[in-house]
């Protein structure tokens, strides 16, 4: 919940209100004086929810059982509302097969973690020559992550640096 202020019981200073239950049941226009009346024999907290020059709309409620409310409320709404971070991989022209085992691995990870990724293969000084071979082993290890993700992009080239992006397979 954003730190907004509410304005609250002896903070209302609206003299007649449209008086509101806990359970959105609409009581009537009254005067404030009426309206916290009514909340003190329940035990309760007078709210203003909108205000406008004439008559101010409050609602009756346990302030720390809403406040507590919200807060659950929020910090579902925010775990529902993370994105999935895009993750990096770099190999390497002259990586090993054992190597590029682990990368796999890491890659199906994060698959199962439902991340996006990108993969790159930068060429470095003569590897430059070897440009075929190193779209084919680019090709290959996008192929090999088939099962936990699905190409979003063809694998290309930009300077010396081949990439791709894949989507997990939901």
């Amino acid at each position: 919940m954003k730190d907004k202020k509410r304005i609250l019981n002896r903070d209302i200073r609206a003299r007649t209100v449209q008086l509101i239950t806990d359970s959105w049941e609409n009581l009537g226009e009254m005067s404030i004086n009426e309206a916290r009346v009514r909340a003190e024999e329940q035990s309760l907290d007078l709210m203003e929810m909108w205000k406008s020059w004439d008559v101010a709309i409050v609602k009756i409620l346990d302030y720390w059982k809403f406040l507590y409310k919200q807060k659950k409320q929020d910090q579902k709404n925010k775990a529902k509302g993370k994105a999935p971070d895009l993750k990096t991989l770099r190999i390497t022209f002259k990586i090993w097969e054992h190597d590029l085992d682990i990368r796999r691995k890491q890659a199906e990870k994060f698959g199962l973690a439902h991340h996006p990724l990108k993969i790159t293969l930068m060429l470095r000084w003569r590897e430059n020559q070897y440009t075929e071979i190193a779209e084919e082993k680019m090709t290959r290890f996008v192929m090999s992550l088939t099962e936990v993700y699905k190409l979003e992009w063809q694998v290309k080239k930009s300077g010396n640096t081949f990439s791709c992006m894949l989507k997990p397979i939901k």
